[in-house]
C-alpha cells in the first residue's frame, strides 16, 4: 500500500500544479492527472554548477556590514572583458534564459547584455549594460515569483518540489538568476519566507511551526488533531479528515499515539515534512543555483545584512523618495529655458505627489520601471537624471533606460494635460 502511495505521490508531484499540489493530494484519485509543469521549452541544463570557492568573499566581521557594501564587494568579480548575452523575447522570458545560461562560454560573472525583441520578432536595439539588464532581472523575478518552482503566499514564497522542474534544472537557474541579480545591479527578490531563507544558509535542520504551514486547509486539520483532548479524540480526527494520505507521504502515519505529546509529535513532524522535507531536492539544487559569485557564501556570513533582501517588502517608494532620487539636468539660470524648466519641474513634483496620493491608474512603481528597468530600487546605487524635451516638442515623456534618463515634455500650457499626458505615454510605452 504505502509503494502505491509513494508511487501515486511522484506522479502527482511531476503533474500537478504546486500551488493546488496540496489540494490534489487530499482530493484526486491516483489516476487523475493535472495540468503540465509551466516549462514547455526544450529540456536545457546549465554550463555547471558554480561553488563559492570561484569568488572573492565579503571578509567576515563582527560589525553588521550594509547590504549595499556587502553587493559592491561581490560586484568586484564581474568579469567586464567578457559578456553573457541574453536574446530575450519578453512572452518567453524563460525559455530565453535558459538558451543563455545553457551556452558552454556562459559565466555569471560576465557582464551582462540583454537584447529583447519586440512582438514582430525583430531587434528592438536595447543592447546595452543598464536599463536593458535591470528590466530583464525584474521580469525574471517576477516570472519565478510567479511560477511553480514556488509556492505559497504572495510575497512568502516557499520552494515546491516537481520532478519535472528538477530534471530540467530549473531550480538550478532560479537560484542563479536571484544571484546574479543581486551582484549585477538588478532588484532583489524581496519574496522568500524567512524560514525558506533560513534553511538556505544554514547547515543545520531548520524547525517548522504549524504557523509556517502555508497551506490553509492542511493547516487548518493539523490544528485541530493537535487541539483534540484526548488520544480518543485525536485519532478520531484522523479518520474523519483527509489527512491520512498526507500523513502517510510524510511518513508519520505509523506513528504511535498513546500520549498527547505524541499526537503533537505527529503534527509537528507532518509540518515540518510539508514545508521543507518534501522541497529537500529542489532546495540543494536552488541553493548550488544560489551560490554563484558568492552570495550564498555572502548571506551565511552576514544573514542580518541579506535577509531584509530576500524576506522583507522592498522600500516603499514616497514622492518625496522619487524627487530625490531623480536629479534634474538643468540650464544656466537665467535663460528662458531655465525658466520653463523650473515650471515643468514643479508641475512633475505635483505629478509626484498626485499618484502618491490618488488612484489615476499609474504608480510610482511604473514611473521608476518606465525610466530605470526596475520597479523597486536596487541596492546598488543608480543615478537617475531628469532632463527636457526642448529641441523635440513632444506632449510625451521619454526615456533612455541604458542610462536611467527620463525626459519630460515643456509644451503642455496647464497642469492637468501634463498630468494626463504623462500618465499616457508612461503606461502605453
Amino acid at each position: 500500500m504505502k509503494e502505491m502511495l509513494n508511487l501515486y505521490f511522484f506522479r502527482l508531484t511531476s503533474a500537478v500544479p504546486l500551488d493546488n499540489q496540496y489540494a490534489s493530494i487530499l482530493e484526486l484519485m491516483p489516476g487523475t492527472s493535472g495540468e503540465k509543469c509551466f516549462s514547455d521549452s526544450e529540456e536545457e541544463s546549465s554550463s555547471g554548477e558554480t561553488h563559492d570557492d570561484d569568488y572573492v568573499l565579503p571578509n567576515t566581521s563582527s560589525v553588521t556590514k550594509p547590504a549595499k557594501e556587502i553587493l559592491n564587494e561581490l560586484a568586484g568579480n564581474i568579469n567586464a572583458d567578457a559578456l553573457a548575452k541574453f536574446n530575450i523575447a519578453r512572452n518567453f522570458i524563460w525559455e530565453g534564459t535558459k538558451r543563455a545560461v545553457s551556452r558552454k562560454a556562459f559565466s555569471p560573472a560576465n557582464k551582462i547584455s540583454v537584447k529583447f525583441t519586440d512582438d514582430a520578432g525583430t531587434s528592438e536595439g536595447a543592447i546595452d549594460w543598464g536599463g536593458p539588464m535591470r528590466e530583464f532581472f525584474t521580469l525574471i523575478l517576477q516570472y519565478i515569483h510567479d511560477s511553480q518552482l514556488l509556492c505559497g503566499p504572495e510575497n512568502i514564497k516557499f520552494l515546491s518540489y516537481n520532478v519535472k522542474c528538477l530534471e530540467d534544472n530549473d531550480y538550478f537557474i532560479a537560484g542563479l538568476m536571484l544571484a546574479m541579480s543581486l551582484v549585477h545591479g538588478g532588484p532583489a527578490p524581496h519574496f522568500l519566507s524567512p524560514i525558506m531563507f533560513q534553511a538556505l544558509i544554514s547547515d543545520q535542520p531548520v524547525t517548522v511551526s504549524l504557523q509556517d504551514v502555508y497551506d490553509h486547509e492542511l493547516r487548518s486539520l493539523l490544528e485541530s488533531l493537535q487541539e483534540s483532548e484526548t488520544v480518543e479524540k485525536a485519532k478520531r480526527c484522523l479518520l474523519q479528515s483527509n489527512l491520512s494520505t498526507v500523513l502517510d507521504l510524510a511518513g508519520t502515519l505509523g506513528m504511535p499515539l498513546k500520549t498527547l505529546d505524541d499526537v503533537k509529535r505527529m503534527v509537528a513532524t507532518t509540518a515540518q515534512w510539508f514545508v521543507l522535507g518534501r522541497c529537500k531536492p529542489a532546495l540543494e539544487v536552488f541553493r548550488d543555483g544560489l551560490s554563484a559569485l558568492g552570495v550564498l557564501g555572502a548571506a551565511k556570513e552576514h544573514p542580518d545584512s541579506l535577509r531584509p533582501l530576500f524576506c522583507d517588502l522592498p522600500e516603499k517608494l514616497t514622492a518625496e523618495r522619487m524627487e530625490e532620487l531623480f536629479q534634474a539636468k538643468t540650464s544656466p539660470a537665467g535663460s528662458s529655458k531655465a525658466v520653463t524648466e523650473s515650471l515643468v519641474l514643479s508641475r512633475w513634483s505635483d505629478f509626484l505627489q498626485d499618484v502618491e496620493d490618488e488612484d489615476i491608474g499609474i504608480t510610482l512603481s511604473d514611473i521608476l520601471f518606465f525610466t530605470t528597468g526596475c520597479r523597486v530600487l536596487p541596492q546598488r546605487e543608480m543615478p537617475v537624471t531628469v532632463e527636457f524635451l526642448h529641441e523635440l516638442p513632444s506632449r510625451f515623456p521619454t526615456a533612455n533606460t541604458c542610462s536611467s534618463i527620463l525626459r519630460l515634455p515643456v509644451v503642455h500650457q496647464a497642469y492637468e494635460s501634463f498630468k494626463a499626458d504623462l500618465t499616457f505615454g508612461i503606461l502605453n510605452a
